[in-house]
């Protein structure tokens, strides 16, 4: 399971996925590159992808 927001960290946009030089998310906007693990690798964003709070609950995900 991956669980984390599609939110570029630079301005907001939403980020095509298997895209970008490492394999995973690509920023269209500003063309940011985060791994497949939701690290960024190559700016202008300056974080990784956000992982929210979550936990499984039988065969749920829950968010929050």
């Amino acid at each position: 399971w991956l669980v984390m927001l599609g939110v570029c960290t630079h301005l907001g946009c939403v980020p095509i996925g298997e895209a970008g030089d490492f394999g995973g998310w690509y920023c269209p906007c500003h063309g940011s590159h985060y791994d497949i693990s939701g690290r960024i690798r190559k700016g202008p964003a300056p974080l990784n992808l956000e992982v929210p709070e979550y936990s499984f609950s039988d065969d749920k995900l829950i968010i929050g």
